[in-house]
């Protein structure tokens, strides 16, 4: 084997070669191919490792990385947040601007806020560049309050002043009437899908009636969250525009209640909340109490609330908790009441079809939803139920009528 003094373009092609990956015995074979010379594969392998071609040099070899695109780890946190760690290179200055770390991590600094970062710093051998300066990069961030946020404010506090509906006492009004709202999901479920719906609702609230309940029993809103679609626990869900559900909410509870001031001598709004929306059905419903003062409007944080009508206890809880015995819990809870009662019954929802049970006197309601079949319902298969709203008509003492809507 003849000794060589490597050309330039030589060395320039090794260093070529290695960096598309190719092996020293591979690099040696190509440039055996394309100049005609053998190049021994341990000296080509000692120039890739060292920059030096001759077997006398006695330094260290100095480790030589390729610049490649580094991945990045990316957790979505229960809170909202969104956790990112990546390898990046970027100078000391840049490690403390917040938009140069955001856009390091692929996040947009339009639409995130760092919560939080950490940058480790290290230098590390680059075959293009040199010694390079390399962060371990960490930053949690969530989505800026943006203009979704400042519509959805502005939808819930507009016109907040109180309505006043003209309405009349009427004595010859006997019976009662319970109006049972549960799962409308707005944001999937759109004022369209249930136009013929309320309308049927409203021509039997103007039959007249004694009292009026509206039950809101949880999920009104399809999401927890303005800038995000999820659950209370923060379940991610199917993307759903959050200020026109919010406003189609507003809406058809407008229209319901105003109609039941006008043809009730009493109207009473009762509520708990859902597993999708227990903290916003709570801002929900501070809206409707400022909104209807006429109404007796029940606001509260609960997961279950009774009331008497008549001699007929009624306790509405959303479902999904308080499974095991809720006619215990509601004898234990509301004692007076039970003892007053002729007629005891737990009104739900949250499984999304209707059910009527009577367990040792107390009869159980559960309540089906409007709403059109999302796209998790679809895959598996939950779309054989019956897309209903109710009316129930009492008297004093006992259910008299059931209107399926």
């Amino acid at each position: 084997m003849i000794r060589l003094n490597w050309t330039d373009e030589q060395k320039n092609r090794i260093i070529e070669l290695s960096k598309q990956g190719l092996s020293s015995p591979k690099v040696a074979q190509q440039m055996f191919d394309e100049y005609g010379i053998n190049f021994s594969r341990r000296t080509v392998a000692r120039f890739i490792a060292t920059g030096h071609t001759s077997s006398h040099y006695k330094g260290k070899p100095k480790p030589r990385v390729k610049d490649v695109k580094r991945g990045t780890e990316i957790v979505i946190n229960k809170d909202g947040s969104t956790t990112s760690s990546t390898t990046t290179q970027m100078t000391a200055e840049q490690a403390k601007d917040p938009e140069f770390v955001l856009r390091a991590h692929g996040f947009n600094p339009d639409d995130w806020d760092i919560v939080s970062a950490r940058n480790n710093f290290w230098q590390q051998n680059s075959v293009e560049n040199g010694l390079i300066d390399l962060y371990q990069s960490k930053i949690t961030v969530k989505p800026k309050v943006d203009n979704d946020i400042k519509r959805a404010v502005e939808i819930l506090t507009r016109d907040i002043k109180p309505l006043k509906v003209k309405h009349s006492l009427d004595s010859s009004r006997k019976r009662n009437l319970v109006i049972p709202i549960t799962d409308n999901h707005w944001g999937i479920t759109h004022l369209s899908d249930v136009q013929d719906k309320l309308s049927e609702l409203l021509d039997i609230i103007k039959q007249g009636y004694g009292t009026i309940v509206i039950e809101m029993i949880g999920d009104m809103l399809h999401s927890d969250k303005i800038n995000s679609t999820e659950t209370v626990s923060g379940t991610i869900l199917e993307d759903v525009d959050m200020p026109k559900a919010i406003d189609e909410a507003m809406q058809f509870t407008e229209a319901i209640v105003v109609t039941a001031l006008q043809n009730a001598n009493t109207v009473m709004i009762k509520s708990v909340g859902g597993n999708h929306d227990f903290d916003i059905s709570y801002m929900f419903m501070i809206w409707i109490k400022e909104r209807f003062k006429q109404a007796q409007v029940d606001v509260n944080n609960r997961y279950r609330t009774a009331y008497l009508l008549g001699h007929v206890l009624i306790s509405i809880q959303h479902g999904n908790v308080n499974k095991k015995n809720p006619a215990q819990i509601l004898a234990n809870e509301c004692r007076h009441l039970w003892g007053i009662a002729t007629t005891t019954e737990i009104h739900s929802g949250h499984l999304h079809f209707d059910k009527t049970e009577d367990q040792n006197g107390v009869v159980f309601r559960q309540f089906s939803t409007l709403k059109p079949s999302d796209d998790w319902e679809t895959m598996n298969g939950f779309v054989g139920s019956n897309k209903l709203m109710y009316a129930l008509e009492y008297n004093d003492d006992r259910l008299k009528v059931e209107h399926f809507i």
